[in-house]
């Protein structure tokens, strides 16, 4: 059943059995990786992590109740929801507030993450055959949930931004993907999750194209005003593009065209460097996404200016897509160190 659309590819010529080729010079070790923070530094998220850990859920839940902001609220819930296994306090919770939606959106949160953990974040065709009911069944119990939360708060658009997920997961269409959007976006115009999960969705390896996910992206961009996140969704797409380009030069060369790094530069310009940017808790995700993006395109100044900016807290998205993310980010930072180095001397750098 392939949830996840297959994308082959040609691959490469192997030389001959006559072709000699020069014995490969031993691989560079690794740079020391350093930390990745996903919880971005927060002190209460890492201290809510901990106290999750150990089953003490109720100061949770009265910090989310005291917490209107959908965004930050929903930076809380995605979080600390990945959790490996199904602890028994989720149930615990939900029976004690059965009022509240927070124990069925976080319970529910829960429930799509650990699906996503049963099938991988690969393709369809690297998923494990027995992956595919535990997988599905995971899935149902996180829309029962997030139905649920929901229908307890018409306000929020978090359970709506989760269960578009699901709806990818469990191949519902894209009719039903936009209705999904359609509602968080009714409650919270330009929510970042939101948008994020559209991207996602209506990239060409689920449901959707390059014109589809491009067209959604520019137009969350053209409704964001200046100093809004929102224009991130343009450097997000284009990575979408990046990854599903054919392998090869195709690839390496897909930031180096002029068009793309004209519009991921005036996206920037309308986000991270707008003097009306709000540099808050959540700028290290946008400043990771177009560092590796000004990095990809061989911007280096750009790329260390925003290094500069993100500090210690480098994220897993997207440096994973270039292997383990604090390696991955090390080595773009030496790398461009390298290229700017040899550019104040005047030497040539590629």
């Amino acid at each position: 059943m392939p949830l996840f659309r297959k994308n082959t590819r040609p691959a490469g010529t192997a030389q001959g059995p006559a072709a000699k080729t020069a014995p490969a010079p031993p691989a560079a070790p690794e740079p020391p990786a350093p930390p990745v923070d996903n919880l971005l530094g927060d002190p209460d998220a890492h201290r809510f992590r901990s106290e999750l850990a150990e089953g003490r859920w109720q100061e949770f839940h009265d910090f989310l109740q005291a917490t209107p902001d959908w965004t930050h609220r929903g930076f809380y819930v995605g979080k600390l929801a990945s959790i490996s296994g199904r602890p028994e306090w989720l149930d615990e919770w939900v029976a004690a507030r059965p009022g509240s939606s927070l124990p069925y959106l976080f319970r529910g949160t829960h429930a799509k993450n650990w699906a996503w953990q049963a099938r991988g974040g690969g393709r369809a065709k690297t998923v494990k055959e027995d992956a595919w009911p535990v997988f599905q069944a995971r899935l149902v119990d996180a829309d029962r949930d997030l139905a649920r939360a929901a229908a307890l708060d018409d306000r929020d658009p978090t359970p709506f931004a989760q269960a578009i997920w699901v709806a990818m997961g469990l191949s519902l269409g894209q009719a039903e993907i936009r209705r999904r959007f359609g509602e968080a976006e009714r409650r919270d115009h330009l929510n970042g999750d939101a948008n994020y999960s559209m991207v996602q969705a209506l990239a060409r390896k689920w449901f959707g194209s390059e014109r589809e996910m491009f067209e959604f992206a520019r137009s969350v961009s053209a409704q964001a005003p200046d100093g809004h996140r929102g224009h991130k969704m343009i450097a997000l797409a284009h990575v979408e593009q990046w990854l599903d380009s054919p392998r090869g030069d195709a690839q390496r060369s897909y930031f180096l065209a002029e068009p793309v790094k004209a519009e991921i530069r005036a996206a920037a310009d309308r986000s991270i460097r707008s003097p009306r940017y709000a540099a808050g808790r959540f700028a290290p995700i946008d400043r990771n996404v177009f560092a590796m993006c000004f990095r990809l395109m061989r911007d280096y100044d750009a790329q260390l200016e925003q290094m500069r900016l993100i500090g210690p807290l480098i994220t897993t998205h997207p440096w994973h897509y270039q292997g383990k993310p604090g390696q991955a980010y090390e080595r773009a930072r030496l790398l461009a160190l390298q290229k700017t180095t040899e550019s104040a001397q005047g030497r040539p750098s590629l």
